[in-house]
């Protein structure tokens, strides 16, 4: 993430620190897994290191599950939000960056039960960049998102009556 100095940040995920005591097992777990896989490979009993590597690399996904950060720079001149995942301070991924933002939307999903947040790029595309079981977590996001862009929030929730949330209200 280049800091731009009118990119500010506008969300960051908190997370609970019982996440963290659930996942220092496994990364422990996972350290020593690499190092019977190697043992393995050194002695030539490739099928069982490759077993390992597996279970390694599902020892991984579990523990940053529970440890990765989201966070969520906004840019109001340019209508741009920027996206970054990262685990201890290292990205994850390249940057998500949307520009040209018409509005803010948080959408109940009436057959899966949850909470969507979607930006609209124009009147009829649209991208969904958060999933939520609860609408205030929810709000919370596209709130932060609506502010630092200074756009509109669509309330969304309610089936055949949505509401428009001004940005002046938001605040």
């Amino acid at each position: 993430m280049i800091d731009l100095p009118q990119d500010k940040l506008g969300y960051s995920s908190n997370r609970p620190f019982w996440h963290l005591l659930i996942a220092i097992p496994l990364y422990i777990f996972m350290f020593h897994t690499i190092y019977k896989t190697a043992e393995l490979f050194y002695d030539g009993r490739i099928w069982y290191a490759i077993q390992f590597l597996a279970a390694v690399f599902f020892l991984f996904v579990c523990a940053a599950g529970l440890t990765f950060t989201k966070k969520v720079y906004t840019n109001s001149q340019e209508k741009k939000v920027c996206f970054n995942f990262s685990l201890f301070g290292i990205p994850l991924c390249k940057d998500t960056v949307f520009k040209n933002i018409q509005y803010v939307s948080v959408y109940k999903n009436h057959t899966d039960r949850d909470f969507e947040v979607n930006i609209y790029l124009t009147e009829t595309k649209k991208k969904s960049i958060s999933v939520y079981l609860d609408s205030k977590q929810a709000f919370k996001l596209a709130t932060s998102i609506a502010n630092g862009l200074e756009v509109s929030l669509l309330d969304a929730t309610e089936k055949g009556n949505f509401i428009w949330i001004e940005n002046k209200k938001l605040k």
